[in-house]
């Protein structure tokens, strides 16, 4: 008994200190940016070969399909931000945006048709809109006003390193071994970073008083 009193904290303590949150941020950033790269170099021969699309339409598709990402970014980050700053916790915010990132993926792996394409990658860029907006917040919150800067520096480099493997495993996976070896390898990097955000408790130890003292500003409205 006295055991499982100790360690209980001593799990609680890893799971909300700064460097597990800031690496479930940055994991978290590189496999959307992972996920959004892996398949631009596939787009073409899947238009043609798994929903028979004319040659000729393939590249207006393209264009299509690469809106529907830029249009969920584009709704859907003022609506995270909204809900990221009314709420008790980011972590609820945070997590349905990682289980949109995860429909998306099942949608393009399994998707036989243009409109589950395109509503896949309208929810892919909604998902990318929460983990990115709501990411930095958390990550603002964690790292304090002294560390904010180096903390978005490694963001930075997150997005930049999925960005750049993506594309190279994406094209390198489809002439080799088809089209689903892609996405096994979409939910091989998405599975760590879901687990550990799912470990990953809803308000840090360290977090500074700012944030403390927001929620408590917020609070103030709904007393009077």
């Amino acid at each position: 008994m006295g055991g499982t009193k100790k360690s209980e904290p001593f799990w609680k303590e890893i799971r909300s200190s700064k460097t597990f949150i800031l690496t479930v941020v940055n994991l978290a950033v590189f496999t959307d940016a992972y996920l959004y790269a892996l398949i631009i170099p596939v787009l073409p021969f899947a238009l043609v070969e798994r929903l028979q699309l004319h040659e000729d339409d393939v590249q207006r598709w393209i264009g299509i399909l690469l809106a529907a990402y830029g249009a969920g970014l584009l709704v859907g980050s003022p609506i995270a931000a909204w809900f990221a700053d009314r709420g008790n916790s980011r972590q609820g915010p945070y997590l349905w945006g990682l289980i949109a990132l995860a429909a998306s993926t099942v949608a393009f792996s399994l998707g036989q048709s243009k409109s589950v394409l395109f509503v896949g990658r309208l929810v892919q860029g909604a998902s990318s809109a929460i983990v990115h907006t709501v990411g930095t917040a958390i990550l603002a919150d964690t790292a304090g006003q002294e560390g904010v800067g180096p903390a978005m520096g490694f963001i930075g480099m997150s997005i930049a390193l999925g960005v750049l493997i993506g594309p190279v495993v994406g094209g390198f996976l489809y002439h080799n071994y088809g089209y689903l070896a892609v996405f096994i390898s979409a939910y091989a990097v998405r599975t760590p970073g879901q687990s550990l955000k799912a470990a990953q408790l809803s308000v840090p130890s360290d977090a500074p008083f700012y944030r403390q003292e927001m929620n408590t500003l917020k609070s103030i409205p709904n007393s009077s």
